[in-house]
């Protein structure tokens, strides 16, 4: 894999695992509206799955 393109890819997910603890212990915001609601709850429930397996993709792109 071409250098510049590996640390574009390496970028890119340390990039998104940020965004992803940046927003990690926000408070679900009560709103009334249960869709809103929902979408947060599935939000938080979702992100440290996803901050691991973006984790895991980013050690394979390094050992390329």
């Amino acid at each position: 894999m071409a250098k510049d393109i590996k640390k574009e890819i390496i970028a890119e997910l340390d990039r998104r695992m940020d965004l992803l603890r940046e927003h990690q212990y926000d408070q679900i915001q009560i709103t009334g509206n249960e869709y809103s609601e929902l979408n947060q709850a599935l939000s938080k429930v979702i992100g440290a799955p996803l901050l691991e397996e973006l984790g895991d993709i980013k050690d394979f792109v390094q050992s390329l």
